[in-house]
């Protein structure tokens, strides 16, 4: 056994704590819950992920199923998904998103459920360089342009973001087909140029971006588990949320890392310390890189979100 690596019993004991954890505080709809910021906030994305990182430990099948039934309930009648629930006081103000739909869609697909095809609107969603831009404006969006004009007035949010993270979790739902190739390289030239702290609006944990690009790249670009690896390997995990993120972007590449800093994290109810996964973005500057958030900008995070990364890093050694 390499050091730092816990048995496989006290790995599967702990996975059962923390899907005992999730079983406790699932939502009676299948939602995790999620706080922006300290406060209740529903949402579809995290969510969305937990499905993905449940479905490693066959213990958790219920737990998954009950979230993928809540993102099934979710979905309009394209194929897409908001960030918000139809419950959410400001749901109707959002127009759907690729991160939150492709993530969904995943989810769904790795379920074995059906729902609408929706590939071709997300290849029609590109700008001329080939990536996909982060937001889906259609003439049902548009039938509302007050609502979209005040969105976009009132948050960071521009409507042709075009985010690296939100590629890297297209190119995860639709794989490495002709029309996601300019994205693989995209991201392969965030990750040898350094810039993982600056690529995304939302996102500029470096741990946080791995997690996902690894997720993405694995298949398409395996060339890129040398790169994470070393990037890992230099860097100091903060919280259990990135100890798991880091163990489970290395996973994606057949390789281990440490886990028993993940299990001596584990707290008394069975779950793991919230932290923050993403944030309500920042400022694009005119060179392409972000101001830092605003000191009133959200940032989600809850300890039933850190607990399904736990429980995938986990499940996987």
């Amino acid at each position: 056994m390499l050091e730092g690596m816990v048995s496989r019993n006290l790995a599967e004991a702990a996975v059962s704590r923390g899907v005992a954890f999730l079983e406790r505080s699932q939502l009676a709809s299948g939602e995790l819950p999620v706080l922006a910021s300290g406060k209740t906030d529903p949402s579809l994305f995290p969510t969305a992920l937990a499905a993905h990182a449940l479905s490693f430990a066959p213990t958790a099948e219920g737990v998954r199923n009950r979230a993928i039934d809540f993102l099934d309930r979710e979905m309009d009648s394209r194929g897409l998904w908001r960030h918000w629930p139809a419950s959410h006081p400001h749901a109707h103000e959002l127009p759907p998103d690729l991160d939150d739909t492709s993530c969904a869609s995943a989810a769904l697909l790795a379920a074995h459920r059906t729902f609408p095809d929706n590939r071709r609107l997300l290849l029609t969603n590109r700008n001329r360089r080939g990536l996909f831009y982060t937001w889906k404006l259609s003439v049902r969006e548009l039938r509302h342009p007050f609502v979209l004009f005040f969105f976009f007035r009132k948050t960071s949010a521009h409507p042709f973001d075009v985010d690296a993270v939100v590629n890297a979790n297209v190119l995860h739902y639709l794989g490495a087909i002709p029309e996601t190739r300019p994205v693989v390289e995209h991201l392969l030239r965030i990750l040898h140029e350094n810039r993982e702290s600056q690529c995304d609006k939302w996102y500029d944990n470096p741990f946080v971006v791995w997690y996902f690009f690894a997720r993405a790249l694995h298949v398409a670009a395996p060339e890129a588990g040398d790169v994470i690896e070393k990037k890992i390997a230099a860097a100091t995990p903060r919280n259990a949320l990135e100890l798991a993120l880091a163990a489970c972007s290395l996973r994606y590449y057949g390789r281990s890392s440490k886990t028993d800093p993940i299990v001596d994290a584990q707290l008394v109810s069975g779950g793991w310390p919230a932290a923050p996964l993403y944030h309500g973005g920042r400022r694009r500057r005119s060179d392409g890189t972000f101001d830092e958030p605003h000191p009133d900008t959200p940032h989600w995070a809850s300890e039933e979100l850190t607990t399904a990364f736990c429980i995938e890093a986990l499940a996987r050694i």
